[in-house]
């Protein structure tokens, strides 16, 4: 993103007249693409030439030499500070005809030469299709090495060559993967990802690799020729099924064929308010997470030990949370140790130790629903349906006054939520109130709340369906997400003493 070049060549070429006009940008943090920060000295603004266009005043950063003289050393490296600059320079004169053309032969010569004879266009424009990490055990990328990581594709993209472009969020610290054309064989396809750190890095499941799309080879430069399939040997599971797939592997053969359409239908419709993967979660602008104290006097504490075996677990788990924007960087004088707690899926759930935190502050007062009261309301129904938001808390923001009192120390930092964490004292009340000005009219009339469950009740299909798609209507206006996979309904039938047969279920689990 940015234009360099090393100390040493600096003290070379440029010391003698650039030293008065070394000016300081201590604001900027520069960053690799393995995470680590690199160390400038400041910066300086020249004249570029380049593709014989000159382009004046470039901002190019001075950066330290490797200690050392470790590993081969280049002057320096051309940023998009300029590429940009001289992009707009070779092709401005072309305008947007340039990216009309039917194909890139037609061209002006001078700008296939430069673009290097671009060959590869997009002939059956298509909704990018989402890759991700097959479900399983994450993978360990050792550190200097590129592994192939089997994903699985969408149907349409079978046996054919498409393109992979990785996602913006990017991926864990230390992994890069690059746009490449592979091959789909039998919906799958293995992504190259190269681990540029020292260390090794956790790979997780259902992890957001980037997108595909669909491509057709157009010419090639010479002595360059397409590849074919790529043969390896991954462990790996299978992938988790997009949402739309998951609505269609739903079991409902207790209903009849049009109310099982009907049923899909309205899920389809609603497909949004269902999170696609672990870390897709949303966010509400309805209510905010408030941390009342007592006193001003920041609660402070170490770190807790964390066992060598989780170590790499718990470091991965805080990049994917900050890749979520869920937690962010801290310089609070609060802090609160970390627990890690294993979940009964073998995944890892990072807790705070709020103890000292929730000691000093005022108690909220909002009340939890009494059983006996939402169990009086059921009377009569025999449809329901069970709701679970994905990661309820952490779709609900804490306030920005508030943010710097969520601070957690680790071994790695301290960091501090965005989003409302578990440990919380308050947390159950926030949400309570959360759910009950979303839905509140509705309580013990069509549906049941406690926390993030929600349970629709109705006594035909019929009203059932009506109430669905008022619940699904009012999370997707919220900007709140549910999971797909703890979706589950039930009918009671008379004649077999109120015993639930199960209406719907994922086939590959139950509940």
């Amino acid at each position: 993103m940015v234009s360099t070049i090393t100390e040493s060549f600096f003290t070379s070429h440029f010391e003698s007249w650039g030293s008065d006009r070394l000016r300081s940008c201590h604001w900027l943090q520069l960053r690799a693409a393995n995470g680590l920060a690199i160390p400038y000295i400041g910066y300086l603004e020249l004249d570029v030439e380049l593709c014989g266009k000159s382009i004046p005043q470039c901002g190019v950063l001075v950066v330290r030499d490797l200690p050392g003289g470790v590993g081969p050393q280049a002057p320096g490296v051309i940023g998009m500070n300029i590429l940009n600059k001289c992009y707009h320079e070779l092709f401005g004169q072309h305008g947007s005809a340039l990216f009309k053309l039917p194909s890139v032969a037609q061209a002006h010569s001078a700008v296939v030469e430069a673009l290097q004879q671009c060959h590869y266009v997009d002939t059956h424009p298509r909704q990018p299709g989402r890759v991700k990490v097959r479900r399983g055990r994450a993978r360990r990328i050792p550190g200097g090495t590129m592994v192939l990581v089997a994903v699985t594709c969408s149907a349409h993209f079978a046996d054919t060559s498409v393109l992979f472009e990785p996602t913006d969020r990017g991926l864990p610290a230390g992994l890069l993967a690059s746009p490449s054309i592979v091959r789909v064989t039998r919906n799958t396809s293995y992504i190259p990802v190269v681990n540029v750190g020292m260390e090794d890095v956790l790979l997780y499941p259902r992890t957001d690799l980037g997108s595909l799309c669909s491509v057709q080879v157009v010419s090639l430069p010479a002595n360059i020729t397409e590849v074919g399939t790529v043969t390896a040997s991954v462990t790996s599971q299978l992938v988790a099924p997009s949402v739309s797939a998951q609505i269609e592997e739903l079991d409902l053969t207790i209903l009849s064929s049009p109310d099982q359409q009907q049923v899909r239908d309205l899920l389809q419709r609603f497909h949004g308010v269902f999170a696609s993967h672990d870390g897709d979660l949303g966010c509400t602008d309805l209510i905010s997470h408030q941390i009342p104290l007592v006193d001003d006097v920041p609660v402070r504490q170490r770190y807790r030990r964390i066992p060598p075996s989780e170590y790499e677990m718990a470091k991965a788990h805080i990049n994917q949370l900050m890749e979520a924007q869920i937690i962010k960087e801290s310089c609070s004088p609060y802090a609160s140790p970390i627990v890690l707690v294993r979940k009964k899926d073998g995944s890892l759930r990072m807790c705070v130790d709020y103890r000292q935190l929730n000691a000093r502050t005022r108690k909220d007062a909002f009340p939890l629903p009494r059983i006996e009261e939402s169990l009086d309301s059921l009377a009569g129904a025999r449809w329901f349906s069970t709701l679970d938001l994905a990661s309820g808390y952490h779709q609900v923001p804490v306030a920005e006054g508030d943010r710097a009192k969520t601070a957690f120390c680790t071994p790695f930092g301290l960091f501090e939520w965005q989003r409302m964490p578990f440990g919380l004292c308050n947390a159950p009340a926030t949400f309570q109130r959360l759910m009950e000005r979303i839905f509140g009219d509705q309580q013990c009339q069509t549906l049941l709340l406690y926390l993030d469950d929600i349970v629709v009740f109705s006594s035909s299909v019929d009203q059932h369906l009506e109430r669905l798609e008022l619940v699904l209507g009012r999370l997707q206006q919220e900007g709140l997400k549910a999971k797909l996979s703890k979706w589950c309904g039930s009918v009671s039938r008379a004649g077999r003493e109120g015993a639930p047969d199960r209406l719907c279920q994922p086939r590959s689990q139950a509940h």
